[in-house]
């Protein structure tokens, strides 16, 4: 795996939502993760970013229909990127682990039949909230993050699949505990490229 494309596809962290930014509610391009994560790779990887706001882990077979073109723009030896479980767990007054790491093993086994010799890479997401926290709403948040990470990583090792526990590393989030701040999106970029530049050893 040396080169070629990545599609990134994830929530309003890939899109690069802004909480503070009134009038875009989007960091500038060049700020997002995604942008300095083509900078750091150089030209040997095109870095597709398919973030939408809200996003959920998908509802399958019905989503199907969505996520075919967007297999259909990778060929061998690319990398499909999902990000995603945060929502399946903060649209709920009462998140529990097992719901989005059910979901997970469901696209997974999609993408495992669909994919064709894509590479999957299954980023668990950073926590929301902060260690410590003691408002009791974001600390249940928090912990059944914590909980659907580590349902991620057994996952991704049954599918045969890349695994990176973004929960590890230390993502700076504004002001709202949950999207990524400026300063976040650096160091995001900087550890997706360190898992990308391992996966072409």
């Amino acid at each position: 795996m040396k080169s070629g494309k990545i599609l990134f596809y994830g929530d309003s962290n890939t899109y690069g939502y802004d909480p503070a930014n009134w009038q875009t509610l989007r960091y500038p391009y060049e700020q997002r993760w995604t942008t300095i994560l083509a900078g750091l790779l150089g030209a040997e990887w095109q870095i597709i970013p398919e973030g939408m706001n809200g996003r959920r882990l998908p509802e399958l077979p019905g989503d199907g229909r969505w996520l075919l073109p967007l297999l259909g723009r990778l060929g061998e030896g690319d990398i499909f990127a999902v990000m995603l479980g945060t929502n399946d767990l903060l649209l709920t007054p009462y998140p529990h682990a097992e719901e989005a790491i059910g979901r997970m093993r469901t696209f997974l086994q999609f993408l495992t039949d669909c994919a064709g010799n894509v590479n999957i890479l299954v980023t668990a997401p950073p926590y929301v909230g902060r260690e410590g926290i003691t408002d009791p709403l974001y600390r249940k948040y928090r912990l059944e993050c914590i909980k659907m990470n580590d349902g991620f990583r057994g996952l991704a090792a049954q599918a045969g699949a890349h695994f990176a526990d973004a929960g590890k590393w230390d993502i700076s989030l504004s002001g709202d505990l949950v999207h990524f701040s400026e300063s976040g999106h650096r160091r995001y970029a900087e550890k997706m490229a360190e898992v990308i530049r391992a996966l072409q050893k």
